[in-house]
């Protein structure tokens, strides 16, 4: 077969391919890296895509990150859709793990076969894995303004607190949850309510995420205000536990006149509450206050985060000598 044979099928095979990019993603299919402005729309209809390429492909709606329209290129070789010379792709304006984006433009050329038209096949690819980046940089920047909201309208309250005498813990993230919390100056700065607070060793859940841990704190009580001033500790002094996911609790002691005083919280994590009260009150610990903190390592438990929690507040307990390691 002739070069110039082989020069009018490539011509014809891009004319068609042209036509059917043309067709399928209309004013996506864009002459130039930048597409033209709003104002020059009859220009953009004008435009004249070359078949020597490269063609351009838009990818998405958005600039997420102020770097431009999303866009693939498309580079041809002399011979495409012919020979085995693939064309290469080449992703403009997205900030994407370079990692991720290799692998990606490896798959695309690995897609590639003689005769096969890529464009389609290239610009859908692409545009689904746009699609899942603008999802999650839309979901982050939700997240992001929910917790500057938060933190605007905490700190209004913490003003407000002053005036009080409350010292206001605000959680780190409003994503797991956990509640904004309350503690009285005249508490937390009185040494005579102060707790000697046991810790117990990390404990890493079999099957669980690489950060996963958690730890027991444990400490006697015999009020409300011993109580109020060991949550109050672990939270403002102790930059780990303020940051975990979730501190549950539970506490049980008996006040001045000998009445039952119980209690707990599950700290976002649902359930988790109830399951170190009845921890406490089956083991007959008394004048105990229990905290476990967790950090979630990105794999989901299921119901066994209930046993590991319970199974790590039993190990403070035990080692606070509340209850018999029987």
């Amino acid at each position: 077969m002739s070069d110039d044979v082989l020069s009018e099928e490539v011509t014809l095979r891009r004319s068609e391919e042209l036509a059917a990019l043309q067709a399928y993603y209309d004013d996506a299919l864009l002459p130039s890296l930048i597409p033209p402005s709003s104002s020059s729309e009859d220009n953009r209809h004008q435009a004249t895509i070359a078949l020597e390429g490269p063609w351009f492909i838009q990818l998405g709606n958005l600039s997420l990150f102020g770097l431009g329209i999303p866009t693939l290129e498309i580079r041809l070789p002399s011979s495409y859709p012919f020979g085995n010379e693939c064309p290469t792709p080449i992703i403009h304006n997205v900030m994407m793990n370079p990692q991720i984006k290799e692998e990606l433009l490896q798959e695309l050329q690995d897609m590639y076969d003689m005769e096969l038209d890529v464009g389609i096949m290239w610009g859908e690819r692409c545009r689904e894995e746009i699609s899942i980046l603008e999802e999650t940089y839309t979901t982050q920047q939700q997240i992001q303004q929910q917790d500057d909201d938060h933190r605007t309208a905490l700190k209004a309250a913490n003003d407000d607190d002053n005036d009080q005498e409350v010292q206001t813990f605000i959680p780190p993230t409003t994503r797991y949850n956990q509640p904004i919390r309350n503690f009285p100056t005249c508490v937390i700065n009185n040494a005579k309510y102060q707790r000697e607070i046991l810790h117990t060793p990390p404990f890493h859940p079999p099957k669980s995420g690489a950060a996963e841990n958690m730890i027991a704190h444990v400490c006697e009580v015999t009020c409300m205000e011993h109580v109020h001033w060991a949550l109050a500790e672990l939270l403002f002094n102790d930059k780990k536990v303020a940051k975990a996911t979730h501190n549950m609790f539970a506490y049980r002691f008996h006040g001045d006149d000998s009445t039952l005083v119980h209690d707990n919280d599950d700290d976002g994590e649902k359930g988790s509450g109830t399951k170190l009260a009845s921890l406490l009150e089956l083991s007959g610990a008394e004048n105990v206050l229990v905290v476990v903190s967790r950090w979630y390592g990105g794999q989901l438990l299921g119901p066994a985060r209930f046993k590991w929690i319970a199974g790590v507040a039993r190990t403070g307990l035990v080692q606070g000598g509340f209850i018999n390691g029987d």
